[in-house]
């Protein structure tokens, strides 16, 4: 509200984005996207097109325009009639009767900025139906040694996966330092401590509502106990938030039936390398992977880390024989469903490979069977998501990716890449531009987004900006190459694909 009254009081004139951000947040730091997301709400609420502008009009390197007619019908005539009754009237006051004509006009705007759409008050009333809402936070790594965050992450994420398995809790993760989207009961924050051979976890269950400390545990054990603390810190939430355990559903199911330290602990470093997404850290980790099941053959998630370490040799051109790699990635994900069956992740990770291969059908069945086993498994949305888009199906992608970011606020980048994504091929760019913005503040180094955004940059008529994109990549990596790199891509090979690589060769990638 407070950028269009502004554009108001300066009709006609250009003004630049800095002004405008030193007008409406005076002495606050916020990013370019908070501007460009508040243009793009008021476009939308007064029907305007960016690209044939009626109302707001981009200047490329300067910022924006109100071009829209000051005062209309009745409020002209009304001026009018002023005018000729006090032929003394100032021009001031004549600009703010105009003004003031706008802001009937602007009052819809309002109502449109102010109140939630019926879209959003169906998905907030979906969270009311769940009973209980919980928070759980990363638990800090307080040992003094860096080496030791996989450890505090990879307990706090356990637990989490855990108390998902509960069909009457609504389980999320709220990054460190950041604010819940929305209310919870509670709050689970922790921390943990591994020096030598022993382990000190401290789990505290907080009211969600005024933080008052409800339960607190502390163990001081020996480090192979870890999975035996797990199991209690995960029974004793549920008995002060449930008032009952089902004893069934141990955490042993969210781990992949190990109940081998050694093994979970590996199993646990080298997820935190493979999330990094480099061809060193994918090196490593699949080392990890290949020791935590030398130690317990049986474990089906460490055969499914192992999965997609292959998958991303195949996908980055890490690797000397791609087809090689995703043959691998298939057998370790086809062997780790073999041993559990059950469990939502695996069948994510076949999903995720027969999408490289391109096999989108057979990748749908498998997430369907993902959600059928637990329905706020948001990953499984955001793959399917990421697959209508791959099939020249953007617009079906949309939904899908609301429903993961719902079940999952405080996701990593990849969803607001993926939601980016479809919102480029549907030409919607100051959308894609956004996200693609919140997807680089969380990875700045993926490559894909930096692709995405120089094609991005370029629908917007900011071409140097878009050429800067094509130099980071090769910051990145000093010998991409677009051929190679859409050789792997999973996109469908058509109109869209062809699209892309267009625009990316015209941002100067070759």
């Amino acid at each position: 509200m407070a950028v269009l009254l502004y554009l108001v009081e300066r009709h006609g004139d250009v003004v630049s984005r800095e002004e405008l951000l030193d007008a409406v947040w005076p002495g606050v730091h916020v990013g370019d996207d908070s501007l460009t997301a508040a243009i793009i709400k008021i476009r939308r609420a007064l029907g305007d097109d960016a690209r044939n502008p009626t109302h707001i009009e981009t200047i490329p390197k300067r910022g924006y325009r109100l071009i829209s007619p000051i005062g209309t019908g009745a409020a002209d005539q009304s001026a009018a009639s002023v005018s000729s009754a006090e032929p003394n009237l100032s021009r001031s006051h004549g600009r703010l009767l105009a003004v003031l004509a706008v802001l009937l006009t602007v009052i819809g705007v309002v109502l449109f900025l102010a109140y939630p759409s019926e879209e959003t008050a169906e998905q907030h009333a979906s969270d009311a139906e769940t009973s209980t809402i919980i928070v759980v936070t990363p638990f800090a790594n307080v040992s003094g040694d860096p080496g030791q965050d996989y450890l505090a992450l990879g307990i706090s994420e356990t637990i989490l996966n855990d108390l998902a398995r509960q069909s009457d809790l609504s389980v999320r993760q709220m990054l460190e330092g950041t604010i819940p989207s929305s209310p919870a009961n509670y709050v689970l924050q922790g921390s943990v401590a591994h020096v030598g051979k022993s382990l000190r976890v401290v789990a505290r269950l907080l009211d969600g509502e005024n933080g008052e400390v409800l339960r607190a545990l502390e163990f001081e054990r020996d480090f192979d106990d870890l999975l035996a603390i797990e199991d209690e810190i995960r029974e004793t939430m549920l008995a002060e938030i449930a008032g009952s355990i089902d004893a069934e559903e141990k955490s042993r199911r969210a781990r992949g039936y190990t109940e081998n330290v050694t093994a979970y602990d590996l199993f646990l470093k080298a997820q935190s390398q493979l999330l990094v997404r480099t061809a060193e850290t994918n090196s490593v980790a699949r080392d990890l992977y290949r020791r935590a099941i030398a130690a317990d053959e049986s474990f089906a998630r460490a055969y499914g880390g192992l999965a997609l370490s292959y998958a991303a040799d195949y996908r980055n051109g890490w690797g000397d024989d791609g087809d090689a790699a995703l043959e691998s990635a298939m057998k370790f994900a086809q062997t780790a469903i073999g041993i559990s069956s059950e469990l939502p992740e695996q069948h994510w990770v076949i999903g995720y490979v027969l999408t490289q291969q391109r096999n989108f059908s057979e990748a749908e069945t498998h997430l369907s069977l993902a959600i059928e086993i637990s329905p706020r498994f948001a990953d499984a949305y955001a793959l399917l998501g990421g697959i209508e888009t791959y099939r020249e199906n953007p617009r079906e992608s949309i939904q899908l990716l609301r429903d993961a970011m719902r079940l999952n606020p405080d996701a990593g980048y990849l969803y607001f890449l993926l939601i980016a994504r479809a919102y480029y091929f549907m030409g919607d760019y100051e959308l894609a531009q956004i996200n693609l913005g919140e997807a680089l503040s969380r990875n700045p180094e993926n490559v894909e987004c930096h692709l995405y955004l120089a094609a991005t940059l370029l629908h917007l008529s900011r071409t140097e900006d878009a050429e800067w994109e094509a130099m980071e990549v090769l910051g990145i990596e000093p010998d991409f190459s677009l051929e190679a790199w859409s050789q792997t891509y999973p996109m469908a090979r058509g109109e869209q694909l062809e699209r892309l690589l267009a625009d990316l060769r015209e941002a100067g990638f070759s």
